[in-house]
């Protein structure tokens, strides 16, 4: 008779514990309350209490009937804690946290966009509204309204911030461009009158005409002796320019003076211009960037030229292999693909280390208060350029990853890109991709939780998922090469090879914009429309 709850001293609970633990062992680790009971002798009452036990988790679904070790949860758990073993009645739910209460407070602290009730209920498969208002009730976690929804995320104000601003990512964008209006034309000469529209408040330097007209000259890739025949030629382009008889159009030498006179910031005022009318109508205008750059050979004529550093500015530099020239680096609005900012570097600068005074260009022009995101390419893959694009947009900067940084790196990226391989890349969201990861600990990928690492894991999928935006930068870059002859350099003095860089910008832009002036939306990315 002394079998009842007089034995429930050490050496009892110590035999209940080893019990409960072989029956795991010989079960995959988990079993429901009533198979417990039924496969062992331990009793009712310590099987009811097991949730109290150091040893053991019960399950945060089906009101915690299912039991696992918690040594099994901390090893076969996921990035965030959770392990989701089947059993009879679907799947049962444990978190290293082990209650719903902590768990639902730990996700909305450590999620990197918070956490809402129909989140919650897919984590932990059952319904979390009232926990998550009574954490908030409580003050220990913070409600926002948000979409039509409320998002619960850490109690600090501006953790709270960096979350919601973090969700404004989460799904994957559609800028789909619009339809080509292939029965329309843009005309050259409606060009040349928009552009000069602008220059007439923007260009000082030099007369706002002989810029319009060095604006045409990028899409025909004239000599100036060769533009100056052009113009007097075509009345239509010499309406546009205000000359009225050919004998008011400069000579070719006063044309290139003109080119050697104009300051490359004043064409960045006219880009900035341009670029700000476009956008303001345009749908997803101003909600992701995309920065990268290219490289275009220096004009030179003979080797010893170069071997002597003849050519101002220009360097042998790495880009789709070896070159001599310089480096031209944009920020493309990616719903538009308008190149909103750009600058000019030497061949061999660093992606890397051009990052910042590109940004600083683009945060001077532009509002960038609706931004959610800048994309780029494992160039620019660096905790300082993560860091300063944070701080200086307010927004999170997702490259892919260079897996030349380390090892664990290679190991995330691989292990993402087989992932979205398989799935097609269809997911809703980043957390969903993350659940699908292998089941291992971020130890396992040689990080340390906390670190870096372990935030490059999220916002690597994150760029996954938004990847597709950044081929427009691509085609950016080949309507300037293609149209508006950003490769085609003849001139060595640095500033005039960044004169010529911005000019071909300003070039491409005064063609979108004179499509919308026009009434041809369509034909915005259409240079090729342009007769």
């Amino acid at each position: 008779m002394s079998t009842t709850r007089s034995g429930t001293g050490n050496d009892t609970a110590e035999t209940h514990e080893t019990a409960v633990r072989r029956y795991l062992r010989a079960h995959d680790e988990v079993a429901s309350k009533g198979e417990l009971l039924a496969g062992t002798d331990v009793p009712a009452w310590y099987i009811n209490q097991i949730a109290t036990e150091d040893t053991f988790y019960t399950s945060l679904n089906h009101n915690g009937n299912y039991v696992a070790s918690k040594n099994i949860v901390g090893h076969r758990s996921t990035h965030d804690w959770f392990w989701r073993p089947e059993v009879d009645d679907g799947v049962a739910v444990f978190h290293r946290q082990e209650t719903t209460k902590a768990t639902l407070k730990y996700l909305a602290f450590r999620r990197q966009s918070g956490l809402t009730p129909t989140e919650a209920r897919d984590l932990l498969d059952r319904q979390c509204y009232r926990p998550l208002r009574k954490l908030a009730e409580n003050d220990e976690i913070s409600a926002t309204d948000w979409n039509n929804t409320t998002v619960y995320t850490h109690s600090w104000p501006s953790r709270r911030d960096d979350q919601l601003s973090q969700r404004e990512t989460d799904q994957p964008t559609d800028v789909t461009p619009d339809d080509e209006d292939v029965d329309s034309y843009l005309y050259r000469d409606e060009l040349v009158a928009t552009f000069l529209s602008v220059a007439m408040s923007q260009i000082q330097s030099i007369q706002p005409e002989r810029a319009a007209a060095l604006v045409l000259r990028q899409f025909e890739g004239d000599s100036f002796d060769a533009l100056e025949r052009r113009l007097r030629r075509n009345h239509s382009f010499r309406e546009a320019l205000d000359y009225v008889e050919p004998e008011d159009v400069p000579d070719g030498t006063s044309l290139w003076r003109a080119f050697d006179d104009l300051q490359p910031d004043e064409l960045r005022d006219c880009l900035q211009s341009m670029c700000s009318e476009l956008l303001t109508d345009h749908d997803h205008a101003g909600e992701f960037v995309v920065i990268d750059g290219t490289h275009i050979a220096a004009w030179a004529n003979t080797r010893e030229e170069i071997e002597n550093g003849d050519i101002e500015g220009a360097s042998w530099g790495q880009h789709e292999g070896k070159f001599y020239g310089y480096k031209v680096f944009l920020v493309v609005d990616a719903a538009s693909e308008l190149p909103v900012a750009i600058t000019m570097e030497t061949g061999k600068r660093n992606d890397t280390a051009a990052f910042e005074p590109l940004i600083e260009e683009f945060d001077e022009r532009y509002d960038t208060d609706d931004l959610q995101a800048a994309l780029a390419d494992a160039g620019f893959d660096s905790q300082g350029n993560r860091e300063f694009c944070q701080e200086q947009l307010d927004c999170p900067l997702l490259t892919a990853i260079n897996p030349r940084r380390s090892s664990s790196l290679k190991q995330i990226r691989d292990d993402i890109k087989q992932l979205f391989k398989e799935r097609e890349d269809e997911f809703d969201s980043p957390y969903e991709a993350l659940e699908e990861l292998p089941q291992q600990l971020l130890s396992d990928y040689g990080v340390e939780v906390g670190s870096v690492e372990e935030t490059y894991i999220f916002q690597a999928i994150k760029e996954r998922m938004h990847r597709h935006l950044r081929a427009g930068v691509e085609r950016v870059f080949s309507r300037l090469k293609s149209f508006t002859g950003l490769d085609r350099v003849r001139a060595r003095k640095e500033n005039n090879v960044e004169t010529h860089a911005v000019l071909s910008a300003v070039a491409l832009v005064a063609a979108s914009l004179t499509a919308v002036r026009e009434g041809k939306p369509g034909l915005i990315r259409s240079p090729s429309r342009l007769i």
